[in-house]
């Protein structure tokens, strides 16, 4: 049963913040819906759960167009979190249960359960805003997953989470999808995310510019990345090779894309001769490179980190 997406398009005025977006999401797969900020990624999640009305396009759940009794039973994390500041945390997730039509036992063993699973067990009693932000997110998580839906819409889940918590999430997700579920999440934070995606759709300015299976299309761009870990700062032996262009330089930390028929031993044979290399690897794209290409744009770290 896919959730199908078709020439969805949306407007505030005179602009446009979609424009004919079609993709689907298979069950069972982890799918990022990745793009800047602004790329229209929110908007797109608004108009399936119904917030937003589209101008044109429509959404389908098993081939047929989705209701307002399908949205009930979905799960949604907004970007902005809509908790109440003054309730117990535990209160609140059962609070979201009970919205979604659960009884009040059901509901509050459901909030157990899941706030075991996200690390948030002792704190049932503590009143939300003395959370940190990185607990308010896992609460805000619990709050979707509380009713256990069978379409889960995540906007910006990772945004303000530390790594440990990265870790946790992303397992709560693999585990929503391992048991079928319909899972879609957003994320401008292309290269977060990266491992966690086993699908993809790539927007930018209201636009699918790239999707499909996340291995595929690293391995079907054609591209490859030496990475370099360097004891020196010298590159002038880059001008030996004038088809290889250098697409990171931080640090100790060189990546260097290398063009068809060159040979990567003959580059780090190079690179040895001119200092020391402590580590390198034959790599394939990131995410983030991918998307530059896809959206015929210059990297621009501040649109898409």
């Amino acid at each position: 049963m896919e959730l199908e997406i078709r020439d969805v398009a949306h407007s505030f005025g005179s602009r446009v913040a979609l424009d004919g977006v079609t993709f689907d999401v298979a069950p069972g797969v982890l799918t990022g819906l990745l793009g800047s900020n602004g790329a229209g990624k929110t908007t797109l999640l608004r108009v399936l759960l119904g917030v937003l009305t589209p101008d044109r396009g429509e959404t389908r759940l098993g081939g047929r167009q989705v209701g307002v009794e399908d949205r009930r039973g979905w799960g949604y994390m907004p970007q902005e979190r809509g908790l109440y500041a003054a309730m117990p945390s535990g209160e609140q997730v059962v609070h979201f249960g009970r919205l979604h039509g659960l009884s009040r036992h059901e509901a509050t063993e459901r909030a157990r359960v899941v706030l075991e699973e996200l690390g948030l067990a002792e704190r049932w009693a503590d009143r939300t805003d003395s959370l940190s932000g990185g607990m308010q997110q896992r609460l805000q998580l619990a709050t979707a997953l509380v009713h256990d839906p069978l379409v889960l819409a995540l906007d910006e889940p990772f945004a303000g989470l530390d790594p440990a918590a990265v870790a946790e999430l992303s397992e709560s997700l693999r585990q929503r999808a391992r048991e079928g579920r319909i899972v879609l999440f957003s994320s401008h934070q292309l290269d977060l995310v990266q491992d966690l995606c086993e699908e993809i759709v790539m927007v930018d300015r209201g636009r699918v510019v790239l999707e499909g299976p996340v291995v595929g299309l690293r391995a079907a761009s054609g591209q490859r990345q030496l990475r370099l870990h360097l004891d020196t700062v010298d590159r002038g032996w880059l001008q030996a090779f004038p088809g290889v262009a250098v697409v990171g330089d931080e640090a100790d930390e060189l990546r260097l894309a290398l063009p068809p028929g060159v040979d990567p031993l003959a580059v780090l044979d190079a690179a040895r001769a001119a200092g020391g290399v402590d580590d390198f690897g034959l790599e394939l794209p990131t995410l983030s490179q991918l998307f530059f290409q896809a959206a015929g744009r210059h990297a621009d770290p501040a649109a898409v980190s």
